[in-house]
């Protein structure tokens, strides 16, 4: 008995190990298919992967599916962008219902070292929005199912990296190296979620201010989760950010678009080396040896509903007291830290905030500085109380805190600034209710670093506070070799920071000396050779919320390999782009005058628009110094003399700010004067075929030619040259690819040719007469010459005038023909990039108006229920008198004062009404007139 049952035994288990084995096989094509089939079927994307397997071992009794190099690209403005790169992507996979072939039930999913890129451009379009849109139920079409059903148990991503950036809020998130494990029965309608994250670097910034800076961050925590209703409640958790661990109590439900909540949270340990954590370089420091002091009380709150048009109520605060912190190795210590801090909103909309900092101080090496704060109504009345106070000495800073070896700093800075009243004061031109006083100042900064090895020396910069705009008295200051002075100012600056407006501004920049590549490049790079036509400079991205305009006057001004002298001119720079106002430049032996734009609307790819007035630029440096000369007309390399020139270019920038070459469209004129070409391929082939050796190093007069570069080709028109008592007439066009074809028709003296040259004239005259011509050379040859090949291996065909006209007018319509169809191109680009230029500033006007529209409803609906408050609160008061009146007598009185109480309360009501109506009617006019400018 024993031996038959371990005899079956052995046979079932013998059949379970081969179909653990068979199984994968069977169903192994099977399931890709039905991958790739889901994956077509919901996804406006690419996706590929590069192998994949199906096995029953690693998570029997399920299968387990690997897709290797799983990669998702998006497509139209996200084509060029990859969504996701996972290098290895498992799903457990129900055995049965594989089996069965109906809904594949995913168990579950592990991302392993997935790099995500997650990106939101302006006007609120996602790269990771690509699921296919539900079929049109005009069409009454029944929706084919999905054939995989989720019945997640668990999910997984190991050493992921996520990059978040959101051009639309500003908003910046990058993740390194994070793990993820979420676990519960995500099939039933209640369950338990158990989850635990840890990130090694967290990176954030939001509207250009960083606030996370290679933190670290944990999170552990249990739901209980009615995912019938979406309420999630916290149990155990805990969340630890750098050194600073704090956990939630409450619930989150998110039953339709609203997200309902009651959330507390507070920080489980009191001590203010926790908060200090927080700090990037301190926290980077030897922060485990620093010596602290101090007590730290951290909790806050959010209660109500969040949506589009409400905020809950929230509290954050923060108090810390009695705190220092210092560095082992270091002399002194900061002392003496208070702060309390508390950001409020009563709930409702984001108008009800209310930030409260009524002390922030602390002592630096025995430096003061005193800070207070207090915000409320930012949307529609922002009323202000701020100040700051203190001085610190700047070479007190290596007392407290470390710096890198090669670091000095040195310096004062002195800040005495009070801020205090509302902005419709400001608004209304009433500068004298807004009380707007005194400066921030910095003289005799002295900073060395391994990024600016030269230093940084600031001998004095000052910044004035009034009610009307910030006064920049004085800026002078030197960063290596470069000088710079500067003086202004900036206007709009409350509504620039409380409304998002635009923050104006008008400069006078002046600097006998300023090398840019000192602050674009590296040293190495700084020093490459002129001759060097490569970039290591990156795309500056111009801010959209400036309107500056800067007077510049540079003596000597270095750019890449730009050497220029006497620059000066009008810069301005708005709306994301930079515009030159007839800015003049000495260079290049000659003068150069610039107007255009330089447009960083698409920051990978910035648009130049410049019209260019060339006065006497020397030919030879010029090859060296631009990379279109040397790209388009390589004949320069061997051409002697100046050159001057009058012309319009459009081109889009890589990201190393160079001009992309096949996007160059221009048109304009040439001229020099007398110019020797000497040593060029072509026209040494002409002068070998011809056999007059003079014409391989040819002295011209003068050139005025006109061209257009299209296509990545540079065309010109029609020209005369004239060398000595030969003339000639040029026409073609030289391409990128180094090709070239050109028409050229010469006239030559007789005399010019050589004893060698009879038999070049003898068949030429042959030649002609074949094709029925009655050619005769008289004192003066005519040939037509069509050069082409390339600039290195040229080809050169040569007949007596008219001999060659069928192969000339072909090659002049071939040419008529491309011209023509690139510039249809691009009128219908130009005419779809100009609407979408206006799809998106109508998007950018409507979002303003709706926005205002959102506001001033806000502004009307609280005034509304304050004053229903107040009138309901009097009632009540009223009856309450009526109620207690002890005789009839009193009763009467009781009721004309409760009838009193009642009347006051209608017509404060009424006064709030007014004045909502007024701040509402005065945002939707601005929103108006911000739009109609946008229009």
């Amino acid at each position: 008995m024993i031996k038959k049952i371990l005899k079956v035994t052995g046979i079932l288990f013998l059949i379970l190990l081969i179909a653990i084995i068979v199984l994968p096989f069977i169903f192994k094509d099977k399931i890709v298919q039905k991958v790739k089939d889901e994956v077509n079927k919901q996804l406006n994307a690419k996706v590929d992967f590069k192998d994949y397997g199906l096995s029953l071992f690693r998570s029997f009794p399920d299968f387990s599916l690997e897709l290797n190099d799983l990669t998702v690209i998006g497509i139209d403005e996200f084509q060029k962008d990859t969504l996701a790169n996972i290098p290895t992507f498992y799903a457990s996979i129900d055995l049965m219902s594989v089996i069965k072939g109906d809904n594949y039930k995913i168990k579950k999913i592990k991302l392993d070292q997935p790099k995500l890129h997650l990106k939101v451009l302006k006007g609120g379009k996602a790269n990771w929005d690509i699921s296919k849109p539900s079929a049109d139920t005009t069409t009454k079409k029944v929706e084919e199912p999905s054939t995989f059903k989720m019945t997640l148990k668990k999910f997984e991503i190991v050493k992921g990296n996520i990059w978040y950036e959101d051009d639309d809020s500003k908003m910046y998130l990058k993740i390194k190296d994070m793990n993820h494990t979420l676990k519960g029965d995500f099939t039933a309608d209640n369950t338990s979620i158990s989850t635990e994250t840890e990130m090694a670097e967290l990176n954030f910034s939001y509207d250009g201010v960083k606030y996370f800076n290679k933190a670290k961050l944990n999170v552990s925590a249990d739901l209980e989760a009615d995912l019938k209703n979406s309420k999630y409640t916290f149990k155990e958790n805990e969340i630890k950010l750098n050194d600073l661990t704090f956990g939630f109590d409450g619930w989150l439900a998110m039953p339709k678009d609203d997200i309902d909540m009651d959330l507390k949270f507070s920080a489980k340990k009191s001590e203010f080396k926790n908060f200090l954590s927080l700090i990037p370089g301190v926290y980077s420091k030897d922060f485990d040896k620093i010596e602290t002091k101090g007590t730290l009380a951290f909790d806050g709150s959010a209660k109500g509903i969040y949506n589009s048009k409400s905020l809950p109520a929230f509290a954050l605060n923060i108090q810390i007291q009695n705190a220092m912190f210092k560095y082992p190795d270091l002399p002194k210590a900061v002392t003496n830290i208070q702060v309390d801090a508390k950001i409020s909103n009563k709930g409702g909309g984001a108008d009800n905030t209310v930030i409260n900092i009524p002390k922030m101080h602390f002592e630096m090496a025995g430096n003061p500085m005193d800070i207070k704060l207090l915000v409320s109504t930012p949307v529609s009345d922002a009323l202000i109380d701020a100040a700051i106070k203190g001085k610190i000495n700047l070479a007190d800073v290596k007392l407290v805190y470390p710096l890198e070896k090669d670091e000095d700093l040195n310096g004062q800075f002195t800040a005495d600034v009070k801020l205090k009243g509302s902005m419709s004061s400001v608004d209304k031109g009433k500068y004298d209710e807004f009380n707007a006083a005194g400066n921030l100042l910095i003289q005799n900064l002295k900073y060395k670093s391994k990024d600016f090895p030269n230093g940084v020396n600031i001998t004095n910069a000052q910044l004035d506070f009034t009610p009307q705009y910030l006064d920049l008295v004085a800026f002078n200051a030197k960063m290596g070799k470069s000088d710079i002075a500067a003086k202004g100012k900036i206007n709009n600056y409350m509504a620039y920071f409380f409304k998002n407006e635009l923050l104006k501004g008008t400069f006078a920049v002046n600097s006998n000396y300023f090398n840019c590549n000192e602050f674009l490049t590296t040293d190495e790079t700084a020093q490459k050779p002129a001759t060097d036509t490569t970039s290591n400079l990156t795309v500056f991205k111009v801010p959209a919320n400036l309107d500056f305009t800067l007077n510049a006057s540079f003596n000597k001004l270095l750019y890449d390999n730009y050497d220029m002298s006497d620059v000066n001119g009008a810069i301005l720079i708005r709306n994301e782009q930079i515009d030159l106002n007839n800015l003049n430049i000495n260079m290049l032996g000659g003068k150069m005058a610039v107007s255009g734009s330089y447009n960083t609307k698409n920051p990978r790819k910035p648009a130049v628009d410049f019209n260019l007035n060339i006065n006497q630029f020397d030919i030879q440096q010029s090859y060296k110094t631009f990379v279109t000369i040397k790209k388009f007309a390589p004949i320069a390399e061997k051409t002697f003399g100046n050159f001057s020139a009058k012309f319009n270019i459009k081109t889009s920038l890589d990201e190393g700010m160079m001009p992309i070459l096949k996007s160059i469209v221009s048109d304009g004129g040439l001229n020099t004067s007398k110019i020797t070409v000497t040593k060029f391929e072509p026209l040494n082939k002409i002068a070998q075929e011809l056999k007059i050796d003079k014409l391989s190093k040819m002295v011209i007069e003068k050139i005025d030619l006109i061209f257009s570069i299209l296509d990545g080709k540079i065309h010109v028109k029609p020209f005369d040259i004239k060398y000595e008592k030969i003339k000639g007439t040029v026409s073609g066009y030289s391409a990128l690819d180094e090709s070239i074809n050109y028409v050229i028709n010469m006239e030559i003296p007789r005399s010019e040719f050589g004893s060698q040259a009879n038999s070049v004239l003898n068949n030429l005259v042959s030649q002609a007469n074949s094709k029925g011509a009655n050619a005769k050379l008289g004192d003066m040859v005519k040939v037509d010459i069509l050069l082409g090949g390339t600039i290195k291996k040229p080809t050169v065909k040569i007949g007596l005038k008219g001999s060659m006209n069928e192969a000339i007018d072909d090659l002049k319509n071939k040419a008529k023909e491309e011209i023509d169809k690139k510039k249809e191109e691009i009128k219908t680009e130009i005419k779809e990039q100009v609407q979408n230029v206006k799809e998106d500033l109508s998007a950018k006007a409507k979002k303003i108006l709706d926005d205002a529209q959102l506001k001033a409803n806000q502004i009307r609906e609280e005034a509304k229920k304050a004053g229903d408050k107040l009138i309901a609160e009097a009632d009540a008061q009223g009856k309450k008198l009526v109620k207690d009146a002890s005789n009839p007598i009193a009763k009467i009185a009781a009721q004309k004062a409760a009838d009193k109480l009642v009347k006051e309360a209608k017509t404060k009501a009424a006064k709030l009404n007014q004045e909502a109506d007024t701040k509402s009617n005065k945002i939707l006019d601005d929103a108006k007139k911000e739009a109609d400018k946008i229009k």
